[in-house]
């Protein structure tokens, strides 16, 4: 910035000039002489001028100094404006060039090098029309930018520095002088690739929704312009409303759904739209996000002409400056579909589950009754050869007494298969005998600590008791062969009608990613059971931090 000249003190005024030289005489006429009262009156007025003349003079400094204090306050104004124009440049989510008249780069700032991959020094040589592919869609956008003086959002294809080529959203604007003369132009430009990407592969994948698309399309080119093309076009039900629960604004498709324009319902409440049962649950809702300042999503049934519609749907607080809630927002999305897809997926996964679990019932019936029948039958011969070859063979008494162990061996084998297969505990005693005793079994058979805690569960259906039971099975299956654990902890508990089944260890852990992307431990077979009867499944683990395995299911919905 160049810096402006100190301005030169004022020169003394010709009276100022004129008044010195006489103070010598006025010093003379002061110490006495003829005409004493004439000239003392003279020397009064003399030296009052002189008084008035230092003031003036005082007064005319003071006023110097102020537009000297004024002047620097703006330079350093300006400095700060400077500034902060250009750490904004610089910092922009778009790129943004300056170029001269000739297509010269002038500026060229940091998001537009790592879009286009030149570095400002690179582009000495080369002018902003090299940096266009089509030729003829470059001189369309320059016609436009003459005639009109500015182009926003023109897209055009555009080169990198490594030859791909970029889709971009242009605007420029022209730079004028003070006389009107155009001595250069500012591009600002915005990177298309991700969005043409989406578009396209939206396209290929709802072909059939072809006109669905198109409508989709320009919403998503709506979005950075406007909300309000958000509201008008979403198909999902936005509103907001004030603390007391009264409307503010509703979208087209809440208008379009209930029969009721913006202008209308603004200032109404639920209970002047919905039954009262509707309203109350609504307005429930509303309060404990209002109370908690947190989003939240529920599920709630709306009704509708054609019957009673399943909404998901997301509340969150509004702010106001001070960051008081002073309302809250509401989008909504029918999940009216899903829901009986999700409903008859879990019947017929119900379905296949129990058909399994009766399979495996009857495979371990058969296994404990019918082999371990034979077996025992095997071994009472066993016994009596020994007993008979005593005296006479003893080598084939001894061998006997080795099939006998062989056979003891492969009756526990077969006794502990039957019971993995299907616990009959599970079945008589209920899902919380069955964990324990699972637990006793699995300390037992690996010598890891395994500890089982049940909290005010009370008795679930069979089809939940025999998730939870698979899911413990399978995550001490897991522990046992990959954590190197010393301790395992099983706790069960039900609370606020959620039922948490957790089963933590202590042991070598393990990357969640990594292995979730492999599709190893059995993860994946877990979340399908957990997910098919209504629940979710939660793994945590960090290298050498040990691992836990959380299953959570509401269970009000199956009471």
């Amino acid at each position: 910035m160049t810096t402006k000249p100190t301005p030169k003190k004022p020169r003394p005024t010709s009276k100022s000039a004129k008044v010195r030289p006489a103070i010598p005489e006025l010093e003379v006429l002061k110490n006495g002489s003829p005409g004493e009262e004439a000239r003392q009156h003279a020397f009064d007025a003399l030296e009052q001028r002189i008084k008035e003349r230092t003031l003036e003079l005082t007064a005319a400094n003071a006023l110097l100094k102020q537009e000297i204090e004024e002047r620097k306050r703006a330079e350093a104004e300006l400095k700060r404006t400077k500034e902060y124009l250009e750490n904004v440049i610089d910092n922009s989510v778009d790129a943004i060039g300056i170029v001269d008249r000739h297509g010269r780069f002038i500026l060229w700032n940091r998001r537009a090098e790592e879009i286009y991959g030149y570095l400002f020094h690179e582009l000495a040589g080369k002018t902003a029309f090299d940096l266009y592919v089509d030729p003829q869609e470059l001189k369309k956008m320059l016609t436009k930018l003459r005639r009109e003086g500015v182009v926003r959002e023109y897209e055009i294809d555009m080169k990198k520095k490594d030859g791909n080529i970029v889709p971009m959203d242009i605007s420029i604007s022209l730079l004028k002088d003070d006389q009107g003369a155009t001595i250069g132009s500012v591009c600002v430009a915005r990177d298309l690739s991700e969005r043409k990407k989406a578009e396209t592969a939206l396209k290929k994948a709802q072909e059939e929704l072809s006109l669905y698309s198109k409508d989709l399309e320009r919403q998503v080119k709506q979005r950075t312009r406007e909300i309000s093309g958000i509201l008008r076009y979403t198909p999902a039900v936005v509103y907001i409303k004030d603390k007391g629960g009264r409307y503010r604004l509703v979208n087209s498709r809440f208008e379009e759904l209930f029969r009721i324009r913006n202008e209308e319902i603004r200032g109404k409440s639920d209970y002047d739209i919905f039954p009262r049962e509707v309203a109350d649950q609504f307005r429930a809702s509303d309060l404990q996000v209002l109370s908690e300042g947190r989003p939240r999503q529920v599920e709630e049934p709306i009704p509708q002409e054609d019957g009673v519609h399943t909404y998901l749907m997301v509340k969150f607080p509004i702010y106001d400056d001070q960051g008081v809630a002073n309302g809250l927002c509401g989008i909504a999305t029918d999940i009216t579909e899903l829901k009986k897809a999700q409903d008859q997926l879990r019947r017929l996964s119900g379905s296949i589950m129990a058909r399994q679990e009766k399979e495996r019932t009857a495979i371990a019936r058969e296994l404990h009754d019918e082999l371990g029948q034979v077996l025992t039958a095997l071994r009472m011969d066993a016994v009596w050869l020994a007993e008979h070859l005593k005296g006479k063979e003893p080598k084939a008494a001894d061998r006997s007494l080795k099939m006998r162990e062989l056979i003891d061996k492969t009756i526990d084998e077969v006794r502990g298969l039957a019971t993995r297969l299907r616990p009959g505990v599970l079945d008589h005693l209920g899902l919380i005998d069955a964990l324990e005793w699972y637990a006793a079994e699995f300390r037992r058979r690996t010598g890891i600590a395994c500890i089982f805690k049940p909290f005010n569960v009370q008795r679930v259906d069979d089809i939940v008791a025999t998730a939870a039971y698979r899911i413990a099975q399978e995550a001490l299956t897991n522990v046992a062969r990959h954590s190197f654990a010393t301790q395992v902890q099983i706790t069960l508990k039900e609370e606020k009608g959620i039922l948490t089944l957790a089963v933590v260890d202590n042991g070598r852990g393990f990357n969640i990613r990594k292995i979730e992307e492999s599709e190893c431990l059995g993860l994946a077979g877990m979340r399908e059971r957990a997910g098919l009867i209504g629940g979710t499944l939660e793994i945590q683990s960090k290298p050498q931090k040990g691992t836990q395995v959380y299953f959570k299911l509401p269970l009000q919905a199956r009471r």
